[in-house]
């Protein structure tokens, strides 16, 4: 279904920005090692992610719930219908990546928006700790699935 796959580049992207751009443990690297921490991890981020009323869009709560959600449901659905190929293994590294970066963008949403929550010690390791990588992962299978759509396992 060309739905799916479109939805699984756009949101791959998104997830992808969101989990490299969000504040995380990895941000005392570079305090430490540059004596200031940078408002982005990406070169130009800063100048084009200011949405309505200044607010940076990759810092709103309510993007962020929508899109990790969405990110998560189209990861499961693209691995068991994906684009081209066969069934589970036809987009199993956009779809993981999906997966991974649609629960880690809500797993950021929940530690933020409720003073309550306390993540289980396994998916924090898993999520909070490589939340970096996965966004580049996400961002990496994006623009290879966009590139080669019928690819098997890409």
């Amino acid at each position: 279904m060309a739905q799916f796959y479109f939805l699984a580049v756009l949101l791959n992207i998104i997830c992808g920005l969101i989990c490299v751009y969000s504040q995380n443990d990895s941000d005392e690297y570079f305090e430490d090692e540059f004596d200031e921490k940078p408002n982005s991890k990406i070169p130009g981020v800063d100048k084009i992610n200011e949405g309505i009323m200044g607010e940076s869009l990759f810092a709103n709560p309510m993007f962020n719930l929508v899109s990790g959600a969405l990110c998560l449901i189209t990861g499961i659905v693209i691995l068991f219908a994906p684009y081209k190929g066969p069934s589970v293994i036809g987009d199993l590294f956009p779809a993981l990546s999906a997966i991974f970066g649609g629960a880690a963008t809500l797993l950021s949403y929940l530690e933020n928006q409720s003073e309550e929550f306390v993540a289980p010690e396994i998916l924090d390791t898993i999520l909070n700790a490589n939340k970096l990588y996965i966004g580049i992962a996400c961002l990496l299978f994006a623009i290879i699935h966009f590139v080669a759509p019928g690819a098997p396992l890409l």
